[in-house]
């Protein structure tokens, strides 16, 4: 019976109800007027969740019947083309932000747009770059294998550093002074989704945001273990112990990549070999930490756009991607997106096209801007989107990430594997058009696990964040494989799939002409952030 009612008529009702509760519970307790007050807001605001989250976030929105969304299959690249392109750009390697590998993959895309026919137009900027080149852990002599150095923390020469191990909690690091501290990351401690993420629609109806998604990248980041303060206190070195995830997951993550150059070295090790360091450093044994890292100052890269000029020169479509990533799906979106180009560059835009290849996404402490590295590209570049003083106006952006991605999961025995899915596809859409747009672009597919989302408490995950918080409507795909940090050295592609790389692009191909094809006013304006508790099932 509740379903059938309207969701906001029962926010109503309980206001109402519980308005009454409070003034019976004013009088038979004789509470305060403040403690009134105070149980008063208490429910309203219980309210307007119900209100807000409990509705549709997304109103629907018609189309018009002869918007354009069809895909001519004979010019789009073949999945052998796609494949190529893949396999040439992991013969570079791991692509963090200034590396070796990273700018060989920017000198090459840059000569595939300019073989095309375009103008590249470059931005270079310079940062401090580490990288790791060795990392171990001994105790009495022993090699403990490491799963991953943790990136810009520091580095030792070859011979490392040793001291006494001290297992502590993390941030509580009293007598550490010349110690090698232990700390213990529990992947298990999750913050609820509904505090980052925010549904609006899902396809087919039975897909939800999956807990557990992402999962590292969160909890090395919220479990953040303050490598400063470790300094601070005189430590040598950080001992990091996964917990409650399985040994091969974490195996080779480049976590986490958004903290600034700590100087003290420090490595992760599996939760099986994280045990004999944790009882090492309860019997106060010695160890021995070592990170080799390559250090450069002023190290050089470059973010990269070009431009397809359509016939209103006044309006544009923000297309975008990063460089920068360790593996196949981190990020081959720049690879999805020369595919774009050769298919949209075969007929003239009704609106110009810029695409922006931006370097800084693992290096966002340098890079990020305002949110994530696209707005620095953007501050550099408002003549391309602000629509002020005679600029050109983005009227929508399209944000292409993480194709191809298969899903992977820790199942019920605590083993890594394949769970036969493909990764659900985390879609933001920046309004009721571009929910609707989107929807019309996937309804096609042969395989589809959709959960579009709002911005939410600040969080809209991966580069279309800028685009969202410039105003400007947008579609940004990015799924969040477990793998997704994984810098291992077949490129994670036994967890990739080009059949779904292709069929994503012609989804973005699909969206990014019915976008072109819709009136601006139609387009509408950008939805901000949505706040409180957001809906995830």
């Amino acid at each position: 019976m509740f379903k059938k009612l309207n969701r906001g008529v029962l926010g109503i009702a309980f206001l109402i109800l519980a308005f009454c509760g409070c003034v019976w519970i004013g009088k038979e307790t004789e509470i305060s007027i403040v403690s009134f007050i105070i149980l008063s807001t208490v429910l309203v605001s219980t309210f307007l969740i119900i209100v807000i989250y409990a509705n549709p976030i997304t109103k629907s929105v018609q189309l018009a019947e002869d918007i354009e969304d069809t895909i001519d299959d004979n010019k789009l690249d073949s999945e052998e083309t796609m494949l190529k392109d893949i396999e040439t750009m992991n013969s570079f390697g791991s692509r963090t932000t200034g590396s070796d590998g990273h700018k060989q993959f920017v000198l090459w895309l840059e000569q595939q747009l300019a073989d095309m026919g375009f103008e590249v137009h470059r931005d270079t900027y310079t940062f401090d770059r580490w990288e790791e080149k060795r990392s171990a852990v001994f105790i009495d002599n022993e090699e403990v294998p490491v799963s991953a150095a943790y990136p810009y923390s520091g580095e030792t020469d070859e011979l490392g550093v040793t001291g006494e191990l001290v297992y502590t909690k993390s941030g509580n690091y009293v007598d550490v002074k010349g110690k090698i501290i232990v700390v213990e990351i529990d992947n298990t401690k999750m913050l609820p989704m509904g505090f980052i993420m925010n549904e609006r629609q899902v396809f087919p109806q039975q897909n939800h945001v999956v807990l557990g998604d992402g999962d590292l990248v969160l909890t090395s980041t919220l479990q953040n273990p303050n490598l400063k303060k470790a300094k601070e206190m005189g430590a040598k070195a950080v001992i990091l112990v996964w917990k409650g995830v399985s040994d091969e997951k974490v195996k080779d993550q480049y976590l986490p990549f958004t903290t600034k150059y700590a100087g003290i070295p420090a490595v992760w090790v599996n939760q099986t070999e994280g045990q004999k360091v944790i009882e090492a450093a309860q019997n106060h044994k010695q160890s021995t930490v070592i990170l080799e890292a390559e250090k450069e100052e002023n190290a050089v890269t470059e973010s990269f756009y070009v431009t397809m000029e359509g016939k209103n020169k006044q309006e544009s479509i923000l297309i975008n991607t990063h460089t920068d990533g360790v593996n196949v799906v981190e990020e081959d979106g720049a690879i999805g997106m020369l595919s774009m180009i050769r298919y949209l560059s075969q007929t003239q835009p009704e609106r110009t096209m810029v695409f922006a290849f931006v370097t800084g996404h693992f290096r966002l402490p340098d890079f990020k801007g305002t949110s994530q590295a696209t707005s620095m590209w953007m501050q550099d570049h408002p003549e391309l989107w602000d629509g002020k003083e005679g600029q050109m106006k983005a009227v929508a952006g399209i944000t292409v990430e993480h194709l191809g991605s298969m899903e992977w999961k820790d199942n019920a025995s605590g083993q890594y594997e394949a769970t036969g899915d493909i990764q659900t596809e985390y879609t933001y859409t920046g309004n009721a058009t571009m929910e609707a747009i989107w929807r019309k672009a996937i309804e096609e597919r042969e395989t589809v696990r959709t959960v579009t989302l709002r911005g939410h408490n600040r969080f809209e995950f991966g580069e279309s964040q800028p685009l969202l918080e410039a105003g400007i409507p947008l579609i940004g795909l990015v799924a969040s494989p477990d793998y997704l940090m994984a810098d291992s050295e077949n490129r994670e592609m036994d967890k990739f799939n080009i059949t779904l790389m292709r069929e994503q692009i012609e989804s973005l191909l699909k969206a990014t002409i019915m976008v072109d094809d819709t009136p601006t006013n139609q387009l509408g304006k950008a939805e901000g952030y949505s706040y409180l508790i957001g809906r995830t099932n």
